[in-house]
Formats: C-alpha cells, structure tokens, sequence
C-alpha cells in the first residue's frame, strides 16, 4: 500500500505442501476403477481440500479487505483485467513446426493469479468501503510499475526484480510500494476539511449529518427530543478534475 505497509499472501493453494497433498490424493482417484464407490470416496477427499483451501482464502481476503478499509479515507485501486492476464500464450509456428513461446513458464504465474484471487479481493474492498461511505477508484494500471513516482521518469530499466532504481534521479524503493504510489497520484485525490455536526440521540449514539446547504447542519429530532450541536472536524474528498 502507499504508506509502505504490505499484506501477506500466504499462498493457499500454491505452497509445496499443498500441492503435494493435491497431486496425491488427485493421484488415488485416477487409480480406482471409474464409477467404482472407493473412486467417489477419493474424489471426496479432493473436494474437502480444494473446499478448504478456499475457506482459508476467503477468511485472509475478509481480514485483509477490514484493515485496507479501516486504515485508509480512500481506496485507489488498478484496472486490471484479471481474465486477460491468465490468457494463454500464442503459439509460434516455424516451417510448420510449434516451437516454444513460454507457456510452459507462464502458467506458474497463472496459477499463482488465480491462488491470489485478485477479483474477489476487489470485490470485498469495495463492498466494505460502500458500507464505510468510502471512495473507492480505479485507475489505469499501464506503466505503474516503470514510473518513478518522484520525476514521473517512465523506463523499464528502472524496475529490478522487487527493487525500483530510477535511472533518470536515483529514487530507490521497493517496487510495489512505488507503484502503489504512482496509482494514488493518479487519482487526484484533494483531501479537504469541513465542519460537521453530530447530534446525540436520547439513546447516547451519534448521527452524523452532512454539511451541505440542504441540511444546514441541522436534523429533524423529533418532538420530544433535545440535543446539544457539539462541532467536529471531519475529513472528506473531491476528486479534481
């Protein structure tokens, strides 16, 4: 994230454990007799690891989404077309042969796409944050990785491996950190402070009202209720044009 934080991903699916336990029992299903009751049972056990294998991903996806939106005013986030990027390479052809286009290296990052299920993480960052009052935007992902978020220098020989080595001012950085930083000032975000007013109820709870010229800072109580107007600062967002 912009602040340099950073979120685990503890490779539910794609760790070597895992994958061995999914190559065995996948294994004594293709041993038994098909139709046969032991190769329902072993295909039982496949379906109770692949079932708990998404539990866990879906419990760490919960957690994380609660401390993006908890930690932050406002969530940046890229565009990215998850499907495009699991696509298959083109195959090469050469006087009629098919000769190597790296799929075979490709589909390990694939798989550790897919074990990191981007899409639903999206998804409940930004339903939490609707629930939040939160903003939530999406930017365009090209080039966030090879910008410099100091000179704004675009070059891929500014990115080495995790590292990020502007050749244009020498900014060092930790490559998601920086990009994470390229996407927020892509945003245009303005952070702007306003006066609002909070109306305790008789039940001790607070309701915010919006400072707006349409409620004046001012909300209907009812007939038999009081109040005090205690003012607050409060932070709120305009995106620029």
């Amino acid at each position: 994230m912009s602040d340099g934080s950073f979120i685990e991903n503890p490779k539910f699916a794609t760790n070597k454990k895992v994958r061995r336990q999914l190559r065995i029992r996948q294994r004594r299903v293709n041993r038994k007799v098909k139709g046969s009751n032991n190769r329902k049972k072993a295909g039982k056990r496949v379906a109770k690891l692949h079932k708990k294998i998404a539990d866990k991903r879906n419990d760490h996806q919960w957690k994380a989404a609660n401390k993006v939106v908890n930690t932050a005013e406002a969530i940046v986030q890229e565009d990215l077309n998850v499907k495009a990027m699991k696509s298959r390479c083109k195959p090469k052809r050469q006087k009629g042969r098919f000769m190597p286009n790296g799929q075979s290296a490709k589909r390990g990052l694939n798989r550790s796409i897919s074990d990191a299920s981007w899409g639903d993480l999206f998804s409940k960052i930004a339903w939490l944050a609707l629930k939040s009052g939160k903003p939530v935007l999406s930017v365009n992902p090209k080039f966030t990785s090879q910008e410099c978020s100091a000179c704004h220098h675009i070059s891929k020989a500014n990115r080495d491996g995790e590292k990020f080595i502007c050749e244009n001012c020498g900014h060092i950085d930790h490559a998601d950190t920086q990009a994470s930083r390229t996407i927020l000032r892509r945003a245009n975000l303005k952070f702007v402070s306003k006066d609002i007013k909070n109306l305790p109820a008789d039940c001790g709870k607070v309701t915010l009202v919006r400072d707006d010229s349409a409620s004046n800072g001012k909300q209907d109580q009812g007939k038999n209720r009081t109040s005090k107007v205690i003012p607050e600062k409060r932070i709120l967002f305009e995106q620029l044009s």
